[in-house]
């Protein structure tokens, strides 16, 4: 164990430790193979996953058996009568290993497809003995088996979730949307082809939006209903009022944070852009409770109030293709739209400049990765004083951000605090892409705006004077 420590140390901190312990890799793995499923050590699959890590071309020969020996590891240590707290930190980095090798594998299909079988076993054992404890673990293998593909047999493990899910593991769906993402993003096509998979994507978000199972999981369930819109825009039209229902009941009841809010209305906006006539006329359609007045009007001040309230790129984007959405809308608009048109292009403003200083941020971020990545070094001690200002950052991020949801941002702030919280401003669910995302996406949200007032100008001037009547000469 302390040579097997000792080795990792070495490459950690050794550049040339690599070199010198290449030819020796396949000995030393099978090695600890075999020390693992003797001593049942911690420790050592730590040491497995650096060498995974280091020495890619090495390990893919061996992948497969390596995985194998690990599957047969974690069923032994699963199967004991031992309830030591060993136990637990063994079975869990067998499980972080195994991870660890398939992330790393994910471009070699043929072995994947091999791996995969493998560890499927290994969930099922989990899933059999109903260990609780290695949910999150199980999660991150199946949302690691998706990410470039979703085989026949990942399918399978899709129905496996579900189930795990009706089990009353809903704590568990903040966990599990990372994989339930892949499943509607990698393979579009074979999610589409059994009516099955959305209904089980539905029936999880309406458990989760209609129950007392925490704001977070209800963010991330309205998110989950975002992204199918915006995949399938033009494939879905059944499903669309649906999710839209869903959404809107959830905003009759309490909203402790401006964020599930803001989701929730998010969905309403992602429905709009999919199709701005059948949402509109829906609306106009459904009452507000105990009244003839249609739902429109309260949805269009709720979203207009709330502006402020949409950060990061992919949130701001929405917000901005959508008000487009609405103003591009014929002249038989519904009432409710032309009463907020003096709000309409203020509102825009607002976001646009919000996603110029968005933009900037990732384009930073970007910068300071390709200079890490060719090779930039930074000392030990800066990185502490950096990480501390990040830390500082955060809880400066956190508290303003409370304070702008409860409405006690004042206006003794100076500017220079405002741009320091703007510059830092996304969202915890940006992560999960849609085709608006994408680099390669042709939608461009000024393009669209700047194309949108030309062609209102000269093809509905009286509609363009009503939603710039409200504009000061700047």
């Amino acid at each position: 164990v302390e040579a097997a420590i000792t080795l990792q140390m070495l490459l950690s901190e050794q550049e040339n430790a690599q070199d010198i312990l290449k030819p020796h890799v396949r000995q030393i793995i099978l090695d600890l193979l075999t020390i693992i499923r003797e001593t049942e050590n911690d420790d050592l699959t730590t040491v497995m996953q650096k060498l995974v890590c280091v020495y890619k071309d090495e390990v893919t020969p061996l992948a497969v058996e390596i995985t194998n020996h690990l599957a047969e590891t974690f069923a032994q240590v699963i199967s004991s009568d031992s309830e030591s707290d060993d136990k637990a930190i063994s079975a869990m980095g067998i499980l972080n290993t195994l991870d660890t090798i398939v992330t790393v594998m994910e471009n070699e299909k043929e072995i994947l497809q091999h791996i995969e079988g493998i560890v499927l076993q290994v969930i099922g054992l989990i899933l059999q003995h109903n260990v609780i404890d290695f949910y999150e673990e199980m999660l991150s293998l199946v949302y690691s088996l998706t990410c470039t593909q979703v085989t026949p047999k990942m399918w399978e493990a899709f129905h496996f979730l579900y189930d795990l899910f009706q089990k009353d593991n809903l704590d568990y769906f903040t966990d599990m949307m990372p994989a339930l993402h892949n499943y509607i993003t990698v393979d579009p096509a074979a999610f589409l082809s059994n009516p099955r998979h959305m209904e089980i994507i539905y029936e999880m978000c309406k458990k989760v939006l209609t129950s007392d199972s925490g704001e977070d999981a209800e963010c991330h369930a309205a998110k989950l209903l975002e992204v199918i819109l915006l995949q399938f825009k033009g494939q879905v039209d059944s499903v669309v009022m649906t999710f839209v229902q869903l959404a809107l009941e959830r905003l009759t009841k309490e909203v402790r944070t401006s964020e599930l809010r803001t989701m929730c209305l998010q969905v309403v906006v992602a429905a709009l852009y999919y199709d701005p006539a059948g949402l509109l006329e829906s609306l106009e359609k459904m009452h507000m409770p105990n009244t003839n007045e249609a739902i429109t009007g309260q949805f269009l001040k709720q979203w207009l109030h709330d502006t402020d309230c949409f950060l990061g790129l992919h949130d701001r984007k929405m917000c901005a293709l959508g008000l487009c959405t609405l103003m591009d809308t014929p002249p038989n608009r519904p009432a409710a739209v032309t009463a907020v048109a003096p709000q309409l292009l203020p509102s825009l403003i607002m976001i646009f400049n919000g996603l110029e200083k968005a933009y900037q941020f990732r384009a930073n971020e970007e910068d300071s990765d390709d200079e890490e990545e060719e090779g930039e070094e930074v000392e030990e001690a800066e990185l502490d004083d950096e990480e501390d200002d990040i830390d500082d950052e955060g809880r400066e991020y956190l508290e303003k951000l409370d304070k702008s949801a409860n409405g006690d941002l004042g206006d003794d702030d100076d500017d220079d605090d405002d741009d320091e919280f703007d510059e830092i401003e996304e969202t915890a669910l940006e992560s999960y892409e849609t085709p608006l995302d994408k680099d390669e996406c042709p939608i461009d949200e000024y393009a669209v705006f700047k194309g949108l007032m030309q062609a209102l100008e000269q093809r509905d001037p009286s509609w363009y004077q009503a939603l710039v009547s409200n504009l000061n000469e700047q």
